[in-house]
């Protein structure tokens, strides 16, 4: 089954344009995540759905209309995520590649935008794409925040003291990385409906505590050190648990740390986006036999996509001393959507100084404004959501981003974490390997 151009095109429109009802004048270039259908936190029901299993409490699987008929019989389903391919990343290299391995591919399945889930950032996508349950209640979301339990602000990509990131050390200390999502994975649940999850992955990544979050439930975890071999050991669990039911996860991050080094539309992007679909079919498809690719569909997707970050549009802390003297600490959460932890008796003047100094990079909701607005999603929040949380959020307008060390203006050439549609537009392709 093909998707025709012009019902893509009216998706991406209709991502593009939605506003909720309390939100219509956002700024143009932002995107709404669509928690109701049309975003990678569905995925998980999704694949629970086609597989014959249940995922209570969780985000409604995709509308049935992004798909279509491509889960019917479905035995197996294979998700690839892709670190940082953005939708707008992606069209730039295939108008630019119409001969690609990747256009080829589209052609033979579905091609669509849907949105990613907010903060457009790794460790809280992954944990919505593995649980189904919205940032709101799973509770890890972004880079960097406060946990009480801790005393402490973290990294919470390695879980490690912001002032020492990656260290690990929170994990030395005690860290249970397994009870820190009070919801169950989609992993966990399919193995109670006696369907197995498999997944592959960065070697250096398989004990890391982000890994230990999701992972739960899951029979086998594989890691490579190549990406050639992320594809053959996708088809060699095709080939070895052939007749068997299960999901298999996959996951590839290089354009993320391209980006981040290079920028997003660099040509070091193009040559790994077009690698990704050369070694998809050479390494995977073209590996496969017919008894191996039966009931077998295939979802490639990505966690977020990221925007070009020129240093000029750094906003520096240290050139705003009024503004870090009414604050417990410098912001935490995303570069892109700060989080600002206002002193006792402060709020006010805090609330001010952004509005009258800093409007033009930003636009601000207070906590209580920000958790309703649904940005976060529906549910329960979690327990912790307002401690981890700032008093005062903000969001980036255009290129904007904040940093704590004017240094770190020059560290990345490529962001995420925020609004724009460069970095809530991902890609969802889906083949049915044996069509």
């Amino acid at each position: 089954m093909t998707q025709s151009a012009m019902d893509v095109t009216q998706l991406e429109h209709e991502l593009r344009t939605y506003r909720p009802a309390a939100m219509p004048s956002l700024p143009p270039n932002f995107v709404w995540p669509r928690y109701e259908g049309a975003s990678v936190g569905n995925l998980a029901a999704t694949v629970a759905q086609g597989l014959g299993a249940s995922l209570p409490g969780a985000l409604p699987p995709l509308w049935p209309d992004l798909l279509g008929d491509l889960l019917e019989g479905v035995e197996r389903i294979v998700l690839v995520t892709l670190d940082s391919l953005g939708w707008e990343q992606l069209l730039w290299v295939l108008a630019r590649r119409a001969d690609s391995e990747l256009a080829r591919l589209a052609q033979r399945g579905r091609l669509l935008p849907i949105t990613t889930t907010f903060l457009s950032t790794t460790n809280s996508v992954l944990n919505t794409l593995w649980t189904g349950r919205p940032p709101l209640e799973h509770g890890l979301l972004g880079f960097e925040f406060y946990l009480r339990e801790w005393l402490m602000a973290v990294e919470a990509l390695s879980f490690s003291p912001a002032v020492a990131p990656f260290t690990g050390a929170l994990r030395n200390w005690g860290f249970n990385a397994e009870k820190f999502i009070p919801v169950p994975t989609v992993a966990q649940a399919l193995k109670d409906h006696g369907v197995a999850t498999y997944a592959v992955t960065a070697r250096p990544l398989i004990a890391t505590p982000l890994s230990q979050m999701q992972y739960r439930g899951v029979a086998n975890v594989e890691g490579y050190e190549f990406p050639s071999e992320l594809w053959v050991m996708l088809g060699r669990v095709l080939r070895e648990h052939r007749g068997e039911r299960f999901f298999l996860s996959g996951y590839w991050s290089g354009v993320d740390t391209l980006g981040h080094h290079y920028g997003p539309y660099d040509t070091t992007a193009d040559l790994e986006i077009r690698s990704i679909g050369q070694l998809l079919e050479a390494g995977l498809l073209e590996q496969l036999a017919a008894a191996e690719r039966r009931g077998t569909l295939l979802l490639v997707t990505a966690d977020h996509g990221q925007i070009n970050a020129p240093a000029r549009a750094a906003v520096r802390l240290p050139d705003h001393p009024q503004l870090r003297d009414l604050l417990i600490m410098p912001p935490l959460g995303e570069a892109r959507v700060p989080f600002f932890y206002v002193r006792s008796g402060c709020y006010t003047a805090a609330w001010n100084y952004l509005h009258t100094h800093l409007s033009r990079p930003f636009i601000y909701f207070s906590q209580q404004a920000f958790i309703e607005s649904g940005l976060l999603g529906q549910g329960t929040p979690h327990a912790e959501l307002e401690y981890r949380l700032g008093d005062i959020i903000g969001i980036a307008r255009k290129d904007a981003y904040f940093v704590r060390d004017p240094a770190l203006a020059q560290r990345l050439r490529g962001r995420h974490g925020g609004l724009d549609a460069g970095e809530m537009l991902v890609p969802l392709l889906a083949l049915r390997l044996d069509a």
